[in-house]
């Protein structure tokens, strides 16, 4: 088989490297393996060195089965220090008889604008959240021509430090392999995920990885909010190891044994010396999964979203959020706007699955930036392909 028809990804968490080899030919998986792994993807303490031993032997495992040398990958990776942008501009046109080379025009105009102010910033993801012309809102590329005297996009920006993805391009060149595509885990997931909850007409995805958390929400098919924070399985291990006075490997043993109780995460007056330590631990997850749904949801954005009385339901997925599947999880009654919970159970396939599905087809929403070809194109065409 040419390397060419393979499609490699690489989801690179916090605990878990993730490796899986598709057949772009057939679209059939061909390949899937896990191992674990200790990464730090923090800006100023970033360490992957043992992660590499770890990569080495999945490609090696790779290539055995494929009978390829494997080069490029595609790269899912989510980092503390990742964030989202969102900006509105507008643009005046005399012109409307352009409406695509109008819509580029304002499409690199915004991209300029933001890499000039995050000059140390790596754009992986430029998402269209809305047009307006003039006073009438489209959510996709309209088809039919449409009279306007001004243009709106509104833009959501996924960025990713220039830094790391430097370290990371040094780091996998030591396993000679070239990162092709660089990917937010998260969002990527999401969005696969997002199509199997298609009865429900909100949806809000809880990603709790080892290290961050991270939540993105859907009305239908259209994402409109994204948001990771550094608070996640991790710190849930830290707090029980402070907490019960023990190493961090028995706390993080405690965490996991807990989901196999039927616990109900209650609010309630306790003293510590009370309570024997599974109560205390699962009192301090708790209180951090309680933290971590505050900060995610507490945003006023969430108060308007949620005024209308549609179907909505709160998804978690991602390493951390596995204590949690056989126990009940207490919501402040403002939140009380939730259908219905969910612990969606991801996989190794599920996941690469997600990376691959989103290079095969991309989401709508999505502006694919196109690396300069030999062959000479106009200006736009180097950079944007619609929606893919």
């Amino acid at each position: 088989m040419n390397e060419k028809n393979l499609n490699v990804f690489i989801d690179f968490g916090s605990s878990k490297i993730r490796l899986g080899v598709y057949d772009n030919e057939t679209s059939k998986n061909i390949f899937i393996s896990e191992k674990d792994c200790i990464s730090n993807f923090n800006l100023k303490k970033f360490e992957i060195n043992n992660s590499n031993e770890i990569i080495r032997e999945l490609i090696k495992s790779a290539e055995k089965k494929v009978d390829k040398h494997i080069n490029n990958i595609n790269l899912m990776i989510d980092t503390p220090d990742m964030f989202s942008i969102d900006i509105s501009i507008k643009k005046n046109f005399d012109s409307k008889k352009h409406l695509q080379n109008n819509i580029k025009s304002l499409l690199n105009e915004a991209k300029s604008l933001v890499q000039k102010n995050y000059h140390n910033q790596k754009i992986i993801h430029m998402i269209v959240k809305k047009f307006v012309f003039d006073n009438e809102e489209y959510f996709e590329l309209p088809k039919n021509e449409i009279n306007y005297d001004y243009l709106i996009i509104e833009i959501k920006f996924i960025c990713f430090s220039s830094k790391i993805w430097k370290n990371l391009q040094d780091e996998f060149n030591k396993n000679y392999l070239n990162i092709k595509n660089l990917y937010c885990s998260s969002y990527i997931r999401s969005s696969n995920y997002n199509y199997l909850f298609n009865e429900f007409n909100k949806k809000v995805i809880l990603d709790i990885g080892y290290g961050k958390s991270a939540i993105t929400v859907f009305q239908g098919s259209r994402i409109l909010y994204f948001n990771i924070l550094p608070v996640g399985g991790r710190h849930i291990t830290n707090d029980i190891s402070i907490l019960l006075k023990i190493n961090p490997e028995d706390a993080e043993t405690i965490k996991k044994n807990l989901n196999q109780t039927e616990t109900t995460f209650e609010k309630k007056e306790y003293k510590t010396s009370d309570l024997k330590s599974s109560n205390l631990s699962t009192e301090v997850i708790h209180a951090r999964v309680d933290e971590i749904i505050k900060l995610n949801l507490a945003d006023e954005y969430f108060n308007e979203f949620f005024k209308n009385n549609d179907t909505c339901i709160l998804i978690f997925i991602g390493e951390g959020s596995k204590i949690l599947n056989n126990n009940s999880i207490y919501l402040e009654e403002k939140f009380d706007f939730f259908n219905e919970i969910n612990f969606f159970e991801e996989n190794t396939t599920s996941i690469c699955d997600s990376g691959f599905n989103f290079n095969q087809s991309g989401k709508f929403q999505e502006v694919n930036f196109l690396q300069k070809k030999t062959k000479i194109k106009g200006f736009f065409e180097k950079f944007f392909h619609f929606f893919r």
